[in-house]
């Protein structure tokens, strides 16, 4: 049986260069706390596991830990696949930076350590997207920042869902009608932009109107409440709700990425109507 303390101890020991973090996957509490326990003071230790139980059991203990969507016992060897996307992802969202070092260490379905450095991974599927619509990088990263808060936190005690609809405006205001005045008109760019921390809390206010705000391609916002018009010739899929299926309509008939938001926490980026990134919050 892999002793993943001391594989994990005989690798920083090894390796001359420090890491910046240490990412775990992981259905099992305590080789979770083995690993912890080894590790030097200062460096930023996270799980991720596809078990609540897990998870609600590490936050009592205050590892920080997250939800994964998929389960990791049944993925085999494609979990390596996996950490790949979470890192990749981790570097577009803004969570790590290219040119860290990272120490991940699996628990499930198998047992090892794998060593990444960030300056090897040349593309992403965040910087894929944003140059193949032309959006600037920090556009989608912010975007998925906003999302990430009102997924998280929701409104008055209670989920919500927000949908996000990023292109040429032309075309997503043909294909989607005002619900309500346009609460951005008249408005500084500078009051809109989503490129501006200061600005998610009013931007979160009005992603909780019903329909979809639109932004430009610099993540200016420049309309809300706008209720996406699906034509007869897409239909949802089983079990896909009326937002998820108005954003994978606007991506489509625009030709552009929109974003949504569910209320059970999950947060699904598509582009020319196809899903492209999921991530459950919770």
């Amino acid at each position: 049986m892999v002793d993943l303390a001391k594989m994990v101890i005989s690798t920083l020991e090894d390796e001359r260069r420090p890491f910046h973090s240490v990412l775990m996957l992981a259905n099992n509490v305590r080789k979770v706390k083995q690993v912890a326990d080894v590790l030097p003071d200062g460096i930023h230790f996270s799980v991720l596991s596809s078990q609540n139980r897990v998870v609600e059991s590490l936050r009592e203990v205050e590892i920080e830990c997250g939800l994964l969507e998929e389960s990791l016992s049944s993925q085999g060897l494609g979990v390596l696949n996996h950490v790949h996307d979470l890192v990749l992802q981790a570097i577009g969202e803004g969570n790590l930076s290219s040119g860290e070092r990272l120490l991940v260490v699996l628990a499930e379905p198998i047992d090892g350590v794998i060593v990444i450095d960030t300056t090897t991974l040349n593309s992403n599927r965040f910087a894929s997207l944003a140059h193949d619509f032309s959006i600037e990088l920090e556009v989608l990263s912010k975007l998925m920042q906003l999302s990430r808060q009102i997924g998280s936190r929701g409104r008055e005690g209670h989920a919500v869902g927000a949908l996000f609809a990023i292109g040429p405006l032309p075309v997503l205001r043909k294909h989607s009608t005002a619900l309500v005045l346009n609460p951005f008109k008249g408005h500084p760019a500078e009051k809109r932009t989503v490129a501006e921390d200061s600005n998610h809390e009013t931007l979160a206010e009005f992603a909780w109107l019903d329909g979809a705000i639109l932004f430009n391609k610099e993540g200016i916002a420049s309309d809300a409440g706008r209720y996406i018009q699906v034509p007869a010739g897409i239909s949802a899929k089983p079990g896909e709700g009326g937002r998820h299926l108005a954003a994978r309509a606007i991506s489509q008939l625009a030709e552009s990425i929109a974003i949504c938001v569910s209320s059970s926490g999950t947060i699904t980026l598509y582009a020319n109507g196809r899903d492209r990134y999921k991530v459950k919050l919770n």
